[in-house]
């Protein structure tokens, strides 16, 4: 009869040891950019590359300035997904989000040109990192850098953002995807309640909450209703925690990773709204 039991007990504690293990694994997607990507993003955009050093070495993040004036009205924190490097966005960014803004594309631990491994703190870390030194650039106050700075995010990186957001006090912004904890996707994707498993806790949540207490906060979200990966009804859930300072937009058709080509002028209008 012990054997019976032991067995089985032996086998789903293996399981659950491997989940804990190879949780970086099933939530990052770290990829290095070519050689010499940097200076060509440098010498096509006229951006700025801000280099810093955090626990895991070396890091960089991508500065965008305005396009039609040198001052920029707003900085945009942007994080992009689990498997998008900060380059990715640039295009987007310069084409069709506001021209007058200006964008500090964040890379993870671990991504891009940058060192170490991603985790939570480690992101969160890079942002702490990066946002002074893009208003060191801009010639900007602290203060300014809270009331001037907004947030965009996809996917993982609306966590990202929002963890960012919330040491920085920056209280209004654009997120494509979100879910609504690491813990809740974790059984989303496995079917069981094993949350307390999960290392790296993201809570969205609880960041919305914090954020959606301040008199000037105003979060725009976007969602297809056809995501694959993270449901819809996550951000619904969000939008619930203050629908007077939250707006969702459900996108017919749309997927996970088509939003800004399904939802272009929507998403622009949006930016503008929460400026």
């Amino acid at each position: 009869m012990r054997k019976r039991y032991l067995l089985p007990f032996i086998a789903v504690l293996i399981l659950l040891l491997g989940i804990v293990s190879c949780q970086s694994k099933l939530i990052y997607f770290p990829r290095p950019y070519e050689q010499g990507y940097t200076q060509r993003w440098q010498q096509v955009t006229q951006g700025k590359v801000l280099s810093f050093q955090t626990s895991q070495g070396k890091q960089q993040a991508y500065l965008l300035g305005s396009q039609n004036q040198k001052s920029p009205e707003r900085l945009w924190l942007v994080c992009g997904g689990n498997g998008t490097l900060a380059g990715d966005w640039t295009t987007w960014m310069r084409h069709d989000a506001p021209k007058e803004d200006a964008y500090l594309l964040i890379d993870y631990p671990g991504y891009g040109d940058n060192q170490g491994s991603p985790t939570p703190q480690r992101i969160r870390e890079n942002i702490a990192q990066a946002l002074p030194l893009a208003a060191k650039e801009l010639s900007w106050s602290n203060d300014e850098l809270s009331t001037r700075t907004r947030f965009f995010g996809h996917s993982l990186g609306c966590a990202a953002a929002l963890q960012g957001s919330a040491d920085h006090g920056i209280h209004r912004g654009v997120l494509l995807s979100p879910f609504t904890s690491a813990m809740d996707m974790a059984k989303e994707v496995t079917g069981m309640s094993i949350g307390f498993l999960v290392v790296h806790r993201f809570d969205n949540k609880q960041r919305i909450s914090e954020i959606a207490g301040y008199d000037d906060s105003k979060i725009e979200i976007f969602h297809g209703q056809a995501d694959p990966i993270i449901p819809f009804t996550m951000s619904q859930q969000l939008q619930a925690i203050a629908p007077q300072k939250i707006t969702l937009d459900l996108i017919t058709n749309g997927g996970h990773n088509n939003l800004t080509e399904l939802a272009s002028a929507k998403i622009v209008a949006a930016m503008r709204a929460v400026r």
